[in-house]
């Protein structure tokens, strides 16, 4: 076994998790299979972290830190528009790069929501897209100012659950283009939605039924 610094170690058992997670869901994931996975000496494991929850923590942690850093380059000051379709891009980058890591979150929301006792569970969601979103849009909207016709509470659910079913479609397709071109008909829709009188910037393409004459 080729000797690992602590850090590369716990790198490696961080990936190991999330490959676990993603391919075998949580309640298989102990710390001796994820041990096994990450070719590692199950002491190693419990060296780095203290026990599975502290290292489940640390893959959500991870997750929302790579989520906020795939903002980062959301410029509210573009405008309204601008910034629905930036937001929807960093998004869809996030996805696109670490699907692995998607479908481990997505285990640990359903263990969540399977073992909800509180009120509070549903919060989950600003941490993964809902907190950026709202907070790039309503900055958006202060150097931008529209009359939305619907809510931005509404946009931002609109938009964060509508990439739930994405992270399935690409987990199951990998079709890089398709999952892409669906991002953009979610901002051309969120678009005609909530501004008035915008009309969709993407275009018609492939499947579409002539119109009647």
């Amino acid at each position: 076994m080729a000797y690992l610094s602590a850090e590369e170690r716990r790198r490696t058992i961080i990936d190991a998790a999330v490959e676990v997670i993603a391919s075998e869901g949580l309640a298989r994931a102990t710390t001796r299979r994820i041990a096994e996975k990450a070719n590692a000496p199950l002491g190693a494991l419990h060296y780095c972290f203290r026990n599975k929850e502290e290292l489940i923590q640390v893959v959500a942690d991870e997750g929302a830190e790579m989520l906020s850093a795939s903002f980062d380059d959301v410029d509210p000051e573009a405008g309204f528009e601008a910034t629905v379709r930036e937001s929807i891009a960093a998004l869809w980058h996030w996805v696109e790069a670490n699907v692995g890591l998607q479908l481990a979150l997505i285990e640990l929301a359903m263990f969540k929501i399977r073992e909800a006792d509180d009120d509070d569970l549903y919060r989950m969601w600003d941490r993964f897209g809902g907190d950026l979103l709202r907070d790039r849009l309503t900055r958006a909207l202060e150097v931008d100012p529209v009359d939305l016709r619907i809510s931005l509470d509404e946009i931002v659910r609109f938009i964060n659950h509508r990439f739930d079913g994405l992270v399935f479609e690409f987990a199951a397709s990998r079709d890089v283009d398709s999952c892409r071109r669906q991002t953009e008909l979610l901002a051309d829709a969120v678009i005609l939605l909530s501004v008035p009188g915008k009309a969709p910037r993407s275009g018609r393409r492939g499947g579409a039924r002539p119109q009647p004459v």
